[in-house]
């Protein structure tokens, strides 16, 4: 699983960078990234009061934006065991 990008405090930028691999996936992760933001009391403001922050969207948010940037590794799936079509 790749690590959270480190923006040094600021938010990702809305427009994907030049060496994204997947400008969707930018674009998707960073409108999940700026929906869920932490509030002053700690819970995430969209998902208030349920989840304390980071809630489950942002945690995929920053999943989303690392996996955007960084090419995908290659190799077989996991689940053909072996096989390849």
């Amino acid at each position: 699983m790749p690590e959270p990008l480190d923006f040094g405090g600021q938010t990702p930028p809305i427009d994907p960078p030049a060496d994204c691999v997947s400008p969707l996936i930018w674009r998707l992760a960073r409108r999940l990234y700026a929906d869920h933001q932490p509030g002053p009391d700690g819970w995430c403001l969209n998902c208030r009061p349920a989840i304390v922050y980071p809630c489950v969207a942002r945690q995929l948010a920053d999943f989303g934006l690392a996996v955007a940037v960084r090419p995908a590794t290659a190799g077989p799936h996991v689940a053909n065991k072996g096989h390849h079509w």
